[in-house]
């Protein structure tokens, strides 16, 4: 069987631009994925899990590596800016793909907000006297702006602001590493690598707390997958999507898992503060109130590097919903510049909830939506992985760029997500997030049914 031309997916009039470039791709891979989950959500996180959280991280990195494997195997094949919407549509059924693609243009939003919230938590918390929806309502003003002008301007802003935190962050390696090797200071004195065992081993709330972590780091990685819709604007998708998915396990491997391990051997991860930044706490513990200033400043253009790729990602996925007729058609309309400004104009209008979430329940709306973020993204790595299993089924031939160890890796990864569905339907709070999320399902089918589309693409 040989492939569908993106022609069958979409019109060639509602096409955008193909402005981005491979370096542009290689940095949305990583800027997507260090966000509010990283700065904000990691000192939960070890608080929940101790030294665990690192095989957590490991765990779910290896998860979204072969989630994106299978994800730019069916891009590359089947090249469609609808990305996993449209697979969904094409290998289990128009309602599961109009279900998904719905889903996570919510999700794209939902973790934009939790995005714009850390924005105005670290504000707040460094200038009391602000109230936290004001920093989130500029950040969104500012987004939006961005994302109304080129894809090329688009394509800059987030090269350079994910360039930022990378550079920060393997900044915080060399000097924590620095004061680990040559007892640097009142900070080297206390720093040892049997930090991460010392307080009650590697496992010190045993497997149960390691599993309690899982849901958070999720979270930190949801977003990643933007890159099969930004794929759509590069130039070159067959040589900057391969190398863009080949290095996402190995940056989780050094940012998530190097950064947080050189935490907790520099400062004992039980005395870190679960509210706070634990790069900020350990910066502040060990005397470099400064670089605890420099580092909230870069967790702050980390939440709006992230913000915007995920309001871009959710304008381009609500715009090739409308190409398919998912979506009101007006959301394929382009501007002179090929902006869908329809799709970013609607986007950034939710995002202009989470501002009036801000003003309303600041104290409770970052683990409100990130809870139901986590359970949308377990919903799309689902849809990814069993719609490569159908087109691993179906196709006579494969490209060169494939899901290692297929079928084997789809099903282990089915798998884990259950298991991590069950963790987070056993907590109270996230199972209020699921009723909500059952509510917008059952909204979904009906405007399904309501709009008559029975009809499946014919592969």
């Amino acid at each position: 069987m040989g492939k569908i031309p993106a022609a069958n997916l979409e019109p060639a009039a509602s096409e955008t631009s193909h402005s981005l470039k491979n370096r542009h791709l290689q940095l949305m891979a990583l800027g997507g994925a260090i966000g509010a989950g990283f700065f904000l959500g990691s000192g939960a996180a070890i608080g929940q899990a101790g030294p665990a959280l690192l095989f957590a991280y490991l765990i779910a990195g290896g998860m979204i590596y072969f989630v994106m494997r299978a994800l730019g195997e069916l891009t590359l094949a089947y090249p469609s800016r609808g990305s996993f919407a449209a697979y969904t549509s094409l290998f289990i059924g128009p309602l599961a793909g109009f279900v998904t693609g719905w889903l996570y243009w919510l999700v794209f939003l939902l973790v934009g907000i939790v995005e714009i919230t850390g924005i105005g938590v670290l504000v707040h918390r460094a200038y009391p006297g602000t109230p936290q929806w004001i920093p989130a309502l500029c950040a969104t003003v500012v987004l939006y702006a961005i994302n109304m002008c080129t894809v090329k301007s688009f394509g800059e802003s987030e090269y350079w602001l994910s360039m930022i935190k990378v550079v920060t962050i393997i900044a915080v390696l060399l000097s924590g590493v620095a004061i680990l090797v040559f007892k640097i200071g009142d900070a080297g004195a206390h720093a040892h690598v049997a930090n991460l065992w010392k307080y009650g081993g590697l496992l010190p709330r045993g497997f149960s707390g390691l599993l309690a972590a899982l849901p958070v780091v999720i979270f930190s990685f949801g977003g990643t997958e933007v890159i099969g819709l930004a794929a759509a604007e590069t130039d070159r998708p067959e040589h900057a999507l391969p190398r863009a998915i080949n290095g996402v396990f190995f940056r989780i491997l050094l940012f998530y898992v190097g950064s947080i391990a050189i935490v907790m051997m520099l400062h004992p991860w039980n005395s870190l503060d679960p509210k706070e930044s634990p790069f900020v706490s350990v910066l502040q513990q060990t005397g470099f109130a400064w670089a605890a200033g420099t580092v909230t400043f870069v967790a702050i253009s980390a939440f709006f590097s992230s913000s915007n790729t995920f309001l871009y990602g959710s304008s381009r996925l609500l715009h090739a919903m409308a190409s398919s007729g998912d979506a009101p058609a007006r959301f394929q309309t382009l501007n002179s510049r090929k902006i869908p400004y329809l799709a970013v104009t609607l986007s950034g209008a939710v995002l202009m909830v989470g501002v009036l979430l801000n003003y309303l329940v600041p104290e409770k709306v970052f683990d409100y939506l990130l809870s139901a973020s986590v359970w949308i993204v377990l919903w799309v790595w689902t849809a990814i992985m069993l719609c490569h299993l159908v087109y691993r089924k179906r196709s006579l031939s494969r490209g060169e760029f494939q899901l290692p160890f297929a079928p084997y890796t789809n099903w282990a990864i089915l798998l884990l997500i259950g298991l991590i569905a069950v963790l987070v339907a056993s907590n109270g709070q996230t199972r209020i997030t699921f009723y909500v999320l059952m509510v917008w399902l059952g909204i979904l089918i009906a405007a399904y049914v309501a709009k008559g589309r029975t009809r499946p693409i014919d592969l």
